[in-house]
């Protein structure tokens, strides 16, 4: 990856951080009027309190007053910081002991300058509470004894924003990106994900592809939820698979987190992708990763097949500053980003260049004559040379080469047969047809079967 790109991902970040976002929040329409100076994105807007399956919409959520107040003295003010009372709480003016309080404070002793961004109450409107969110370093200089809490908070509506945004291709079906964009000023939670999602839709746009890419940016859950719910049936079954991107910086090992069935061209490519083109990475079932919107990709009727693709540590405890202030761009690790991009652009060229190889001769081919020159050296006691690592590996693929050439065989599946990387496989390929060897056939990626509610049509 350049630097430029690398620097670009990063400033983008910058950028997209300083906004206040939300679920519904007043700089969503700020976020996404600099988005799409990046990108034409298509905007989707929804009104607070529609719902859908339970979910419900929630309203624009603000602060005036956040008062912490002890014999007289303001001893925490939530306003002081963005996360310093927690998303959608109800307000509550009175007075509580000691012991009461703590039930409404958050905090987290192992990070004590941290802020911890508490947004559970935005998916769950109904049961929203109230609490603040404090440093560890405020929180124990509290001592027992008696405070007011002077908490006004105001809900209006407002509306959730969506948006998308298409590279065509020459075929109708569509691999699908996504990440969301409703946690305030974090990076790595995520920020650095929408960044880099764009820089790829971007590199992209300077490509002639034969799939269609999506890109779909909204709030986690609430946005995928709402913005499935309105696409018809054609455009669903457009969709052959995604991933959800998200932290892409952090700590921990690139993790892959399969689709819901597994093994599925989705699952392949993004495994080759990072065995390959990655310095690490781990493999785990569905919903063993960090976990986010593949849930609603796969609900039934729409059973998209989705990975999630990020950096994980643990998965209820991604990275330290996960949702909390210190979530900042400078804490990104940027050689995990640029690994994290790598990963999707080589993922998009096995997508792109992957096809079943044909042969147009028989018998065995003399790849050493010069007339093809398509030989690769392998060892040997009798004569000195000075072979690369993988030499072997060349030379194995070339005893079995020409029985895969019936047309059963896809350029990955070679690859993956002999443990090398998709790129150099498809270049040796093609020097192949280059010699009138082999034809290469591009099949197009089927949609996996959508069931179907038994006995009547599908709900509205």
């Amino acid at each position: 990856m350049q630097s430029v790109e690398r620097s670009s991902i990063m400033d983008l970040t910058e950028t997209l951080c300083r906004f206040q976002t939300g679920v519904v929040a007043a700089d969503n329409s700020l976020l996404f009027e600099c988005l799409s100076r990046e990108l034409p994105f298509r905007l989707c807007r929804y009104p607070s309190g529609a719902t859908f399956n339970g979910w419900v919409i929630p309203q624009n959520w603000r602060v005036e007053r956040a008062l912490l107040i002890k014999d007289g003295r303001i001893v925490f003010d939530g306003t002081a910081h963005p996360f310093g009372v927690a998303a959608y709480s109800r307000s509550f003016h009175g007075e509580l002991a000691f012991e009461e309080l703590q039930r409404h404070l958050v905090t987290k002793p192992d990070l004590p300058d941290a802020y911890v961004y508490h947004c559970m109450w935005l998916y769950r409107p109904w049961a929203a509470d109230w609490a603040f969110s404090m440093p560890y370093r405020i929180y124990k200089t509290l001592t027992p004894g008696w405070y007011r809490v002077e908490l006004t908070t105001c809900y209006e509506p407002g509306e959730m924003l969506v948006a998308d945004y298409e590279h065509r291709g020459t075929l109708e079906s569509t691999i699908v990106f996504n990440c969301h964009t409703c946690h305030p000023h974090m990076a790595n939670d995520a920020f650095a994900g929408v960044a880099l999602l764009v820089r790829l839709f971007q590199w992209l746009g300077r490509k002639k592809t034969r799939y269609t890419y999506r890109l779909v940016l909204g709030p986690e859950h609430l946005g995928t939820v709402f913005y499935l719910r309105d696409r018809d049936t054609h455009e669903i079954d457009r969709f052959i698979g995604g991933v959800f991107v998200e932290m892409p910086g952090t700590c921990g090992p690139l993790k892959l987190a399969s689709s819901f069935l597994g093994g599925l061209p989705i699952d392949r490519a993004l495994q080759h992708a990072m065995r390959h083109y990655s310095t690490g990475y781990v493999l785990v079932p569905w919903r063993k990763g960090a976990g986010n919107d593949e849930t609603v990709w796969e609900a039934p009727g729409y059973e998209v097949p989705f990975c999630e693709l990020t950096w994980c540590m643990d998965q209820f405890a991604p990275y330290p500053e996960y949702h909390t202030s210190l979530d900042m761009p400078d804490s990104l690790d940027v050689a995990h980003v640029d690994e994290t991009f790598l990963v999707l652009q080589k993922t998009i060229e096995i997508f792109e260049n992957n096809a079943a190889v044909i042969r147009t001769f028989d018998g065995l081919v003399c790849l050493s004559n010069p007339v093809f020159d398509l030989y690769y050296e392998r060892p040997d006691p009798a004569v000195r040379k000075d072979l690369p690592d993988d030499g072997e590996k060349w030379g194995h693929l070339l005893d079995c080469l020409f029985r895969y050439l019936d047309g059963s065989q896809t350029v990955l599946d070679i690859a993956d047969k002999h443990d090398l990387p998709f790129d150099r496989v498809y270049a040796y390929i093609q020097r192949l047809a280059a010699k009138g060897l082999v034809r290469l056939e591009y099949q197009r990626i089927n949609r996996i079967p959508v069931s179907q509610i038994a006995g009547g049509e599908c709900a509205a």
